[in-house]
C-alpha cells in the first residue's frame, strides 16, 4: 500500500500494470477500523481481483469544511472558495476515478455529517467546467446498529438521481464482508 502526496491510500493490484476501473471509496465513518471499514477492506479485496487502482479517502482524518452556501461555485465556475487541503485531494480524486463508493455507517437515519459535509463540498466540483456532465459509476456500502437503511437509502439514491451516475450496487449491514468482497468483484 502507498500513498500520494494528498495522503489519500492507493491501493493497487498486481496485474501488469493496466487497470480496469478507477474506484474513489469515501470513507465517513468516524470509526477507522470499524464496521464500514471491515465492509470496505472486503469490497477494496474483491475490487482487486480485476486489476482495478482504488484510493481510499478516510475523510475524518482530513481537514474537510463545511460548505458555506455561498453559490460563488456557481457563479464563477472556478472551484470552492475554500482552500482545505483534504477536501482538494478528494476533488483530484473525483477527477481522476471512474467509479465512487460512498461508505458511511448510518447515524440518527442519515448518512454521517462527514459524509455529508464532502456531499455538499462537492457542489463546487460540479460546478467546474465539465464535471456536471460526467457520467461515472457509484456503491453504496453502509452499516448501522439497527436493520433500517430507508432514509439513508433514499439519501444515496437521491445523489445518485441528481448526479445522473449509474448504480452499481448496494451492501447494507454489518457483517456482509462476502457480499461487499463480490460487489468488489463485479466491477470491472
Amino acid at each position: 500500500m502507498a500513498k500520494n502526496k494528498k495522503n489519500s491510500i492507493i491501493i493497487k493490484a498486481n496485474c501488469g500494470g493496466s487497470y480496469m476501473k478507477k474506484i474513489l471509496v469515501l470513507n465517513g465513518s468516524p470509526r477507522k477500523n470499524g464496521n464500514t471499514a471491515k465492509l470496505i477492506n472486503a469490497f477494496i479485496e474483491g475490487a482487486k481481483v480485476n486489476g482495478n487502482e482504488v484510493r481510499e479517502a478516510y475523510i475524518q482524518g482530513m481537514e474537510v469544511k463545511n460548505c458555506l452556501g455561498c453559490d460563488s461555485c456557481m457563479k464563477t465556475h472556478e472551484g470552492c472558495v475554500q482552500k482545505d487541503e483534504g477536501m482538494a485531494t478528494i476533488y483530484e480524486d473525483l477527477t481522476w476515478c471512474d467509479v465512487v463508493v460512498f461508505a458511511s455507517p448510518v447515524y440518527f437515519g442519515y448518512l454521517t455529517a462527514q459524509m455529508k459535509t464532502v456531499i455538499d463540498r462537492m457542489w463546487a466540483w460540479f460546478n467546474l467546467p465539465n464535471n456536471f456532465t460526467t457520467k461515472k459509476q457509484m456503491v453504496f456500502i453502509s452499516t448501522a446498529r439497527g436493520t433500517d437503511y430507508s432514509m439513508a437509502k433514499d439519501q444515496y439514491n437521491i445523489y445518485s438521481k441528481f448526479m445522473s451516475w449509474e448504480d452499481l450496487g448496494q451492501v447494507l449491514g454489518t457483517g456482509k464482508e462476502d457480499e461487499a468482497k463480490k460487489l468488489g468483484e463485479s466491477i470491472k
